[in-house]
């Protein structure tokens, strides 16, 4: 009796611990089809293209000069935000969101000044790897970025892309950047400009 009660026991837990299991979800495969269009002091700068999981066309910039990435390739990638960097390459940094934001302000510097590109990839590169040789301008863009205040920056389109499992080796990728944040003074104006706009409209009907 006992040993049928324990060998009861025994199957009931596996089939409990089994079923609580489930099949494990599948993360998302990063796919690179082709390279940056520019090259500075030797290395690829700018956005490789590619798309994860089939999705649209999108732009990825490396931030992590230590590792490399072959192009075309594709990889299992854990996804992570600002500030909710627990998969990110260097999120257990004690200045990890800092960083990141950072890495993301210089993103959207690079969107804006593309005849700058080479030299804000390279301060992107150091502020995760200080040991990364300089390039162009890329201290005064690595000294701006230090200096911007990031509390007027929403940095909810980030992305950040760390290989994991067998391809753990590749480099970490970036989408999206930093978007400046209205101040409130714009914000009044703005709604006093509407409020003007709805009397002048009630006045002429």
């Amino acid at each position: 009796m006992v040993r049928k009660f324990f060998a009861a026991t025994v199957f009931f837990s596996f089939m409990v611990l089994f079923a609580g299991a489930g099949p494990a979800l599948a993360l998302p495969t990063l796919y690179l089809d082709t390279l940056p269009s520019q090259t500075a002091g030797g290395y690829y700068v700018g956005y490789s293209g590619g798309h994860l999981d089939g999705g649209p066309p999108m732009g990825f910039l490396c931030n992590d000069f230590a590792h490399t990435s072959y192009v075309p390739s594709h990889f299992e990638v854990n996804v992570s935000t600002i500030p909710s960097l627990t998969f990110a390459r260097f999120g257990n940094d004690a200045a990890a969101i800092l960083k990141y934001q950072e890495a993301a302000w210089l993103m959207l510097q690079m969107d804006t000044h593309p005849d700058d590109v080479g030299s804000i990839q390279y301060a992107i590169w150091n502020v995760f790897a200080p040991s990364t040789p300089d390039y162009g301008t890329s201290n005064a863009w690595l000294a701006s970025a230090a200096g911007a205040n990031m509390s007027l920056y929403d940095f909810s389109s980030v992305r950040i892309y760390t290989a994991t499992g067998a391809e753990a080796w590749n480099q970490e990728f970036m989408s999206g950047h930093a978007s400046a944040v209205p101040e409130p003074a714009s914000m009044l104006l703005l709604g006093s400009g509407l409020l003007g706009l709805v009397g002048v409209k009630r006045k002429f009907l």
